[in-house]
């Protein structure tokens, strides 16, 4: 499974579903407790570029949404198409993909976006180089505002 998340800016993540079941832990502690309600616990476990464990802890209301989301036609006919399929579902660009698409505009050696424009969607940005820039698109704004 491939995981994108909006403060993280283009980093895409490679995991799996770890675990799913019932729980009485309490979701601020992570410590098992008998006032708690059960509810759903959802384990991803991200393993590229760094190793996490995500648990989303699920109300009813949102196992109820999941189920609904699960049963919906279009859903389950995805679902088995994704199931039987031979090949591999997803093929992601990477950064070694170096060939100029009609719609990306690249410089001469295809590897950087020319000034101004917004890098590709498949470019990592260190968490330094993602400071830096929105130092620098914040700067740019308070410019064009005082303009």
């Amino acid at each position: 499974m491939y995981v994108r998340s909006t403060g993280l800016g283009r980093t895409l993540l490679h995991g799996r579903l770890g675990e799913l079941g019932p729980t009485t832990m309490d979701p601020a502690t992570e410590e098992d407790s008998d006032t708690q309600p059960v509810r759903m616990v959802m384990v991803m476990e991200i393993l590229e570029p760094v190793n996490w464990k995500v648990k989303a802890f699920m109300e009813p209301q949102d196992v109820r949404r999941l189920i609904w989301l699960i049963l919906r036609p279009s859903t389950i006919l995805c679902g088995l198409k994704l199931l039987f399929s031979k090949s591999r579902a997803a093929n992601l660009h990477t950064v070694k993909d170096t060939k100029a698409k009609p719609g990306n505009k690249q410089t001469k050696s295809g590897s950087a976006p020319r000034k101004g424009e917004r890098p590709r969607a498949n470019v990592k940005l260190s968490p330094a180089q993602m400071a830096a820039r929105k130092k620098k698109q914040a700067q740019e704004e308070k410019k064009a505002v005082n303009f």
